[in-house]
């Protein structure tokens, strides 16, 4: 079975954000043009107080995307952190869908696959990423 792409997501956004400060990542898979060139790259901006934290992932060969929100978590004393159970996919039409993550709903997709597979990829570019 797939790896739970919330928890990935998760992981890919505090890892690059420890403090969880109120920030956006976006994620980019360019493809492979060069062999010098690394075809993953990411960038992060500070956000308005009225704007969820969250991460976008781009896949730009296939012209797919996907904007996972984080959000708090209830966890006793110690502020943790989830992703929503829904995120938006968007693809070169130009269609944006709210996908539920529901893993037992979902988690034999291919898109749901790919997104894993995907996130799990842009986790190997950092060191302490916690993926061998």
């Amino acid at each position: 079975m797939a790896p739970d792409l919330r928890e990935l997501l998760l992981q890919l956004y505090l890892l690059n954000n420890p403090k969880a400060e109120h920030k956006v990542f976006i994620y980019t898979y360019q493809g492979v043009s060069d062999m010098a060139v690394n075809p993953f790259q990411f960038v992060g901006a500070d956000l308005l107080d009225n704007v969820k934290k969250s991460l976008i992932l781009q896949n730009l060969p296939s012209g797919e995307m996907i904007q996972a929100f984080v959000s708090p978590a209830a966890s006793g004393k110690k502020q943790a952190w989830e992703v929503e159970n829904t995120m938006l996919y968007g693809n070169k039409s130009g269609v944006l869908v709210s996908v539920d993550l529901d893993k037992e709903s979902i988690g034999q997709s291919e898109k749901y696959k790919q997104f894993a597979g995907l996130t799990t990829s842009m986790l190997r570019q950092f060191i302490n990423s916690g993926i061998e």
